[in-house]
């Protein structure tokens, strides 16, 4: 489960995710732009990524807080939406975290030796 993001009273909600998801995008595509020519880029740019996707899924978890509060007067289907984006970016954050995990254990295994030979299909 994320950590919550909290907002003070009589803060205007929309606006203030507004920025954040502007921030957000910047930098996602600035991870997105890190050098990934080796395993161990390749799993530094997964994690920004996903720190990323996590960030952003917190940001709508604020949203959503609001849509639902009485302080909104939004149809629910919006808030049905806000949701899904919610969701998405949670899973987005798992796969990345995911993958990094998995070039970080292809790095370990290239350094230490696999004792699988993959080439021969077999032990060595």
């Amino acid at each position: 489960m994320l950590r919550e993001i909290t907002v003070p009273a009589g803060t205007n909600v929309p606006e203030l995710v507004e920025r954040a998801m502007l921030r957000c995008s910047q930098e996602y595509g600035e991870a997105l732009a890190l050098p990934s020519g080796s395993l161990i880029e390749q799993a530094h740019r997964a994690e920004c990524l996903a720190a990323v996707c996590e960030r952003r899924a917190r940001w709508w978890g604020v949203l959503v807080r609001w849509i639902f509060s009485p302080a909104c007067t939004l149809p629910w289907v919006f808030g049905a939406a806000v949701l899904d984006a919610r969701r998405r970016d949670e899973d987005d954050a798992r796969f990345w975290r995911t993958t990094a995990a998995d070039w970080h254990a292809e790095h370990t295994a290239r350094v230490i030796g696999d004792p699988f030979d993959r080439a021969a299909g077999r032990a060595s």
